[in-house]
């Protein structure tokens, strides 16, 4: 029975002190797992780097930027910092478990939030965001899906991954662009290492909309009191949603406290909503009393463990080492003994010709009788000598002949003998020759089936790099469509299909959104000079994935990548 159907104990960072169960989350740098803190004998969530950001200095660094702010701000309402290390392999660090899911869940599956729940939700956000701000620290990704639910239903503010703790430690370069565009303030989307805690502002204006309209807009600088934009937003929320959302930052509220305390006042001015709406979290089945001793059967955190698998000092599991750990010095099975067929030595007989049979000799003519006619002077005891010669003759002829009939069956039964050893011989040999052309034939199969394997899976793997590339382009150079005359309603609508996508749909809002800068861009736009590399950039992202699925396509129907994905060995399109 395969391994990974009798299930694998539970991948252990932290020197063993943590053993993985579960997956909470994934994004776009990290993947959040449910996780067994053994010293403190509780559940956690501990957060991992992917395995592709290793050699990324730039995303090591935010990913300690976020445990540097954790262990700065201490607040109920800001997940705890049990424990970081950034230079295990692979990097990762363990929070306080919230695992209700976040706001925006909420919002997908019911619809908008009314107006109390929306208001207690921000004013959770805004008491965290106090505490970073006054120890100096401007989130700079402020959005609903950062804002994590506990059992209870409190909100965490979580995913520091992008802020900026001091002047001297953002990890963006002037000029770029970091963060969401609907939750992102105008400035941040040209020059985020410049923002102040004004930005962060924005972003908890932008977010009232989206919870109270389950909607989302990167236009929300420009709607006063009666904008249509507005209309689903009750009247007294109205003007905390524009003053937080100016476009410029002096014209927005001057701190998070402001904007809270004017939260509060609105809400108040509100009539108590009679409808009834779900719960903001739901019970939860509780957790084990502690992990279980093997996963699953078939539960695999394939991303970790490739990561982990670099690390000696992990207890880990490595593919095809049959749950060693990497590193242990102990040692293999020998490899069994490959014989050779036996081979029976063969000896062919002669063939020098059958044994050939004596001459027999002519048989005399029988001497006559006596007769009558015999002449007197012929003695008569002569006669009966001779009789008795002749006699003597013949009995020996007939010795002769059966000595010779005997030694010719010898010699037939000598050569039967001889056929039947050489039969016996050439039996093994023909069943030597027959396996060995077998296993020819198996070798050449396997070969052809590694080979198509091997061509088809690696299409695939590079298939899913250059749709990284895409996706980390999109994210990196996306804000290039406020430069240019187009409908930003529909590109903020298909980058919010994509950071909601998840796999292959979160891929096809990629193209679609490089697909129409293609359209504008082919429509006589005139891109600014140094705009223009952005595009590029984002195009060339697209058609290198585009090249790259097709090869993967081509690579699976041909032979033998057909006969591999056939028989499971690979994977198709």
């Amino acid at each position: 029975m395969p391994k990974d159907d009798q299930g694998r104990p539970p991948p252990r960072l932290g020197a063993g002190r943590f053993q993985v169960v579960d997956t909470l989350g994934d994004g776009g740098t990290a993947t959040v797992y449910l996780a067994w803190d053994g010293e403190r004998r509780e559940w956690c969530a501990l957060k991992a780097l992917h395995h592709r950001y290793l050699r990324d200095e730039e995303m090591c660094r935010r990913f300690a930027q976020e445990a540097q702010a954790l262990e700065i701000l201490r607040h109920q309402h800001i997940p705890e910092l049990i424990y970081e290390d950034m230079e295990a392999v692979p990097p990762f660090m363990v929070m306080e478990l919230a695992r209700c899911g976040s706001t925006m869940d909420w919002v997908r599956q019911n619809g908008k939030m009314p107006p109390a729940m929306a208001a207690d939700v921000l004013f959770q956000v805004c008491q965290a965001l106090a505490e970073a701000h006054a120890a100096g620290i401007v989130h700079r990704d402020v959005k609903p899906h950062n804002f994590l639910l506990d059992d209870e239903g409190n909100c965490k503010l979580t995913d520091f991954g992008i802020a900026r703790v001091t002047d001297n430690t953002s990890f963006t370069t002037t000029g770029s662009q970091i963060g969401t565009f609907s939750f992102m303030a105008p400035e941040q989307r040209s020059d985020t290492k410049s923002v102040d805690l004004r930005a962060d502002v924005y972003s908890v204006g932008a977010s009232l909309y989206t919870l109270m309209t389950a909607k989302t807009s990167a236009e929300l600088f420009v709607a006063d009191t009666e904008d249509e934009l507005l209309a689903e937003i009750p009247a007294p929320f109205r003007p905390v949603v524009i003053r937080a959302t100016r476009y410029k930052p002096e014209e927005r509220y001057a701190s998070i406290l402001e904007l809270q305390t004017d939260l509060m006042n609105a809400l108040s001015r509100i009539p108590p909503d009679q409808a009834e709406y779900p719960p903001l979290v739901r019970p939860r089945e509780p957790l084990p009393e502690g992990p279980p001793k093997v996963l699953p059967g078939g539960k695999r955190f394939e991303d970790l463990e490739k990561s982990l698998a670099l690390d000696t000092n992990q207890p880990t599991y490595v593919a095809g080492s049959g749950g060693v750990r990497l590193g242990d010095s102990q040692s293999r099975e020998p490899e069994p003994e490959v014989r050779s067929p036996r081979v029976i030595p063969y000896y062919m007989p002669s063939r020098g010709g059958q044994p050939t049979a004596p001459p027999v000799p002519a048989q005399p003519a029988p001497l006559r009788e006596r007769s009558a006619d015999i002449p007197d002077y012929v003695d008569a005891s002569e006669v009966g000598a001779l009789h008795r010669a002749e006699e003597a003759r013949r009995t020996s002829i007939q010795a002769e002949e059966k000595a010779h009939a005997e030694a010719k069956a010898a010699a037939r039964r000598e050569t039967e003998r001889l056929q039947e050893e050489e039969d016996a011989a050439r039996t093994p040999r023909q069943l030597a020759i027959a396996a060995a052309l077998g296993m020819l034939l198996l070798l050449s199969t396997l070969g052809l089936l590694g080979y198509g394997g091997w061509s088809v899976n690696g299409a695939a793997h590079r298939t899913v790099a250059s749709g990284e590339s895409l996706m980390a382009a999109l994210r990196a150079d996306g804000a290039v469509v406020y430069d240019m005359s187009a409908d930003r309603r529909m590109f903020e609508e298909l980058y919010n299909r994509f950071l909601d996508g998840k796999g292959d749909a979160r891929l096809e809002a990629a193209l679609e959104f490089v697909g129409e800068i293609d359209r504008v861009v082919g429509s006589g736009t005139t891109l600014d000079p140094t705009e223009e590399p952005k595009v590029r950039r984002l195009q060339r992202a697209r058609d290198d994935y585009l090249a790259s699925r097709k090869a993967w396509e081509r690579t699976a129907d041909g032979f033998p990548g057909a006969l591999a994905v056939m028989l499971g060995i690979a994977s198709a399109p």
